[in-house]
């Protein structure tokens, strides 16, 4: 059988420590290098809309760039700021599962080492769909995103 949980020592568990500490911070950094990649490319059209839109109207910077004065008019910047704050919601939402999707898909969560391991030696290993704080995982729902 499994014996009782053993606790490293200190100069084991303070390696053990900095470790596990480095490898989340690493996959936290990923994570969010992630999410500013699936966020960055999806609300790009709305960005970019409310961009021109904010430069080129009279009221808010008055920018003398060529393309301003010569193709956008006080209307069409109106209609860029309208269009690119009508489509930011909706590619919010996108964005969002777009994220959840990819950060499931690739496992994401797997990747975490719980600080436990640190203290212990010999904690047993648990099995994969106990390790994601899913409720959908663990009663067997699903999650439509």
């Amino acid at each position: 059988g499994e014996g009782a949980l053993e606790l490293r020592n200190s100069l084991d568990c303070w390696a053990c420590a900095v470790l596990v500490t480095a490898q989340n911070l690493l996959v936290g950094a990923l994570n969010l290098l992630l999410l500013g990649l699936v966020f960055g490319t999806i609300l790009l059209p709305a960005g970019a809309m409310l961009y021109l839109g904010f430069l080129c109207h009279p009221k808010f910077i008055r920018s003398q760039a060529p393309y301003c004065s010569a193709q956008m008019q006080n209307v069409g910047s109106t209609a860029l700021l309208v269009a690119g704050f009508t489509l930011l919601l909706p590619l919010l939402v996108l964005a969002l599962a777009a994220y959840c999707r990819l950060a499931r898909r690739l496992q994401v969560g797997y990747c975490l080492v719980p600080y436990s391991k640190a203290v212990y030696k010999n904690l047993p290993v648990l099995p994969p769909h106990q390790l994601l704080l899913c409720p959908g995982h663990q009663t067997g729902e699903k999650v439509w995103v």
